[in-house]
């Protein structure tokens, strides 16, 4: 363990004292980017790279800046790195934005990041999203598909709006109906 934590400048390895974020950080990098949830395929998808950008990120979104979640799709990466570090006040944040965000990107990446987090009110919120925003469920259906199968974006739109066109329906179901039991995704659910 200590050859994989190594990378992110962990000297020792107490798990106790050692946070999830920097965690998953290490292991990515030596087992690859998306170890643990592979992401959507997006032309324009964000990832972080470095604990000085997820470190960045974090607090401007406790300041209340949505940084990267404004500026185009996030990676699963992104959301599981700042999740377990988000503080209430920026927890608060998503959960505005989730509903009265500029964008409709910054809208299903607030829905996002709240699906990952414990809580009925997070839980409420992603649902009541979901429940009124018609861009929002799009994007977010899409993103699902798109993740699930590795799918390009176009295809995934097209899933979204018309289930009836994916490409291979058998398997989209079983894999839909899998992530729909997810106990740590309510987005997905």
């Amino acid at each position: 363990m200590t050859k994989v934590v190594h990378p992110v400048g962990a000297a020792r390895v107490k798990f106790g004292r050692l946070d999830r974020g920097e965690l998953l950080t290490a292991y990515e990098r030596v087992l690859g980017d998306g170890m643990k949830r592979t992401d959507l395929v997006h032309p324009r998808l964000i990832k972080i790279d470095t604990p000085q950008e997820r470190e960045r990120v974090l607090a401007a979104v406790d300041v209340g800046e949505p940084d990267v979640f404004a500026q185009g799709p996030t990676s699963s990466s992104i959301d599981a790195a700042i999740c377990p570090n988000l503080s209430e006040n920026a927890i608060g944040h998503f959960r505005t934005w989730a509903i009265e965000g500029k964008t409709s990107t910054l809208r299903a990446n607030a829905i996002s990041v709240l699906g990952f987090l414990p809580g009925r009110e997070n839980a409420e919120v992603v649902a009541r999203a979901l429940d009124t925003d018609l861009k929002v469920r799009r994007l977010c259906v899409a993103s699902e598909v798109s993740r699930l199968l590795q799918w390009d974006w176009p295809t995934s739109l097209q899933v979204a709006d018309d289930p009836t066109t994916a490409p291979n329906a058998k398997k989209l179901g079983a894999k839909l109906a899998k992530e729909a039991v997810d106990p740590k995704d309510t987005e997905s659910r």
